[in-house]
C-alpha cells in the first residue's frame, strides 16, 4: 500500500515538473506577521514572506510580468525590499544584503545583486533594505537573500 501511494505521489509530482509549471512560493499558514511597526500589505494583493530575522513582500499570484528585452538584456526589473529585525539604517546605510537568483526550469545566467541601500515607506515607521534585480529570461526563478547570517529564498514565475 505504501509503495502504491508513493508511486502515485511521484507520478503527480513528475507530471507537474514535465508540464513546466512553476511552483511559486505561497503565503505561510498561519501567515507571517512582521513585528510592529510594519504595515499590512494584504490590501495590495501581496503577503509577507519570511521570519522576524529577514522578510519580504511577495505577490499573491507568484508571477512577475516580463516585457521586451531592455538594453541590458533583462526581461524584467523590479525593486526588492527586505526587512529584518536587526537592520538599523542609522548604522548601516549600505546594508550587507546579498541577493542571488537562479532559473529552475532551464538554462540562464545566474543573478547577483549588489549595492542595496536603506529605504523608507513614506508616512510609515521601519526602514527596509532595497535593491534592484534584473531577470534575464522568462521562466521559474529562485531568488535568495542573505543578511547577517539569515537566509530567505522564494520562487517566482516570470511570464511573457
Amino acid at each position: 500500500m505504501l509503495r502504491y501511494s508513493l508511486t502515485i505521489i511521484f507520478l503527480l509530482f513528475a507530471g507537474t515538473l514535465a508540464s513546466g509549471q512553476c511552483l511559486t512560493s505561497l503565503a505561510l499558514n498561519p501567515p507571517f506577521v512582521p513585528p510592529a511597526p510594519y504595515f499590512n500589505i494584504a490590501a495590495y494583493s501581496m503577503f509577507w514572506y519570511g521570519s522576524d530575522a529577514l522578510w519580504t513582500a511577495l505577490d499573491v499570484d507568484g508571477k512577475w510580468p516580463a516585457h521586451d528585452k531592455d538594453k541590458d538584456g533583462s526581461v524584467f526589473k523590479t525593486k526588492l525590499v527586505y526587512w529584518g529585525r536587526g537592520f538599523d539604517w542609522r548604522k548601516e546605510d549600505e546594508p550587507k544584503l546579498i541577493i542571488t537568483g537562479k532559473r529552475l526550469d532551464g538554462e540562464a545566467p545566474t543573478i547577483s545583486v549588489a549595492h542595496p541601500y536603506a529605504a523608507f515607506v513614506p508616512s510609515r515607521e521601519g526602514a527596509g533594505m532595497m535593491t534592484l534585480i534584473s531577470i534575464p529570461t522568462t521562466g521559474c526563478w529562485e531568488v535568495s537573500a542573505h543578511y547577517q547570517g539569515h537566509d530567505l529564498s522564494f520562487v517566482v514565475s516570470v511570464n511573457p
